[in-house]
Formats: structure tokens, C-alpha cells, sequence
């Protein structure tokens, strides 16, 4: 798993988090990062990949962002890129690409 947090500024660059996990189960085990607890947390009962083996089908359902954990990371205002590549066994298996902007009034 690799997430990344960009911010934009002539493109989007990376900014602050550059986080690399080579597995999904890996990660779940140990839990030993905290922006990517933030993240991932903020799923909560919505998704299917909670432990490991992960199922075949990745569902992630009715989910809203929770635009309250961004208070837990200290971000200036702007346009920002969260991408995130989940592996399984070793092999990418899906990309996610969030843009978001955060603005003086959250």
C-alpha cells in the first residue's frame, strides 16, 4: 500500500506524507502509522477490508468523509491530492485518487 498526500502548486508535489506499506495485510497486522490510521479509520463500518485474507471484492459503501479528522492533521489551507495504491499479495490491485481543498472555514 502507498498513500500519498499532495499538495497543488504548479501540479500537485508531494507534501508531508509519503507512506509505503508492501502489503494491505501487512499494514492491518501492525497498524504503525498515523496518518494512514486517520485515513483508513475514518472507514470505519463501510468497507470489507477490515482484516486480512481480504475478501476478492473490495466494497466500500455509503461512505462520506468525515471532514472533521482533516482537524487532526495540521494542514495549511489549499488544493490537496490524497492517492492511494492498495496492493494484495504483493500486486497492486486498485488506485484511489481523492482531491479535496481546505479552506480558512472548516
Amino acid at each position: 500500500m502507498r498513500m500519498q498526500l499532495l499538495k497543488k502548486a504548479s501540479g500537485y508535489k508531494p507534501f508531508l506524507y509519503n507512506v509505503y506499506q508492501s502489503d494491505v495485510c501487512e499494514y492491518l497486522e501492525k497498524r504503525n502509522h498515523p496518518f494512514v490510521n486517520i485515513i483508513l479509520n475514518s472507514f470505519g463500518n463501510r468497507t470489507n477490508v477490515n482484516k486480512c485474507p481480504v475478501p476478492p471484492e473490495i466494497i466500500l459503501e455509503h461512505f462520506r468523509f468525515p471532514v472533521k479528522v482533516l482537524d487532526l492533521m495540521p494542514l495549511p489551507t489549499g488544493d490537496y491530492g490524497l492517492f492511494t495504491t492498495f496492493s494484495f499479495d504483493r500486486k497492486e490491485r486498485a488506485q484511489v485518487k481523492v482531491y479535496f481543498t481546505l479552506t480558512e472555514y472548516r
